[in-house]
């Protein structure tokens, strides 16, 4: 819409013709939007769900918001907070909704750091 964005990503193992995938990208006002890309293949318009994130020391929770116009959820969290900072450690990322409602996921954490540095450095 607005022209080209940096966006931070990593993808999932797909789960028959979805790829899941979570993308990091600027948000205005010192946050970042998240955009979690499940492999569930219906999902409401305007549909809302909690999703836990837990990697090996950390768990926290994440309420976000299904956009049909990309079929993903989505939360917008500050640079600063705990999700950005979790994001950082591990080497993984468990997803799972806390209503059991969509499928679990886990992301590989390689270089999440560098790549989440990388776009803060760009956001304004």
């Amino acid at each position: 819409e607005g022209g080209p964005v940096m966006t931070a990503s990593v993808v999932g193992d797909p789960d028959g013709n979805i790829t899941p995938s979570l993308r990091l990208s600027c948000a205005g006002n010192r946050s970042v939007e998240l955009r979690y890309l499940t492999t569930a293949d219906t999902v409401q318009p305007g549909s809302e769900a909690d999703f836990l994130f837990e990697n090996e020391n950390t768990q926290l929770t994440l309420h976000m918001q299904y956009e049909d116009e990309d079929g993903a959820f989505a939360a917008t969290a500050p640079e600063s907070g705990p999700l950005l900072a979790f994001l950082r450690t591990g080497e993984e990322v468990f997803i799972s909704a806390t209503s059991g409602n969509y499928t679990d996921q886990t992301f590989p954490l390689t270089g999440s750091g560098r790549a989440i540095d990388t776009l803060l450095k760009t956001c304004k």
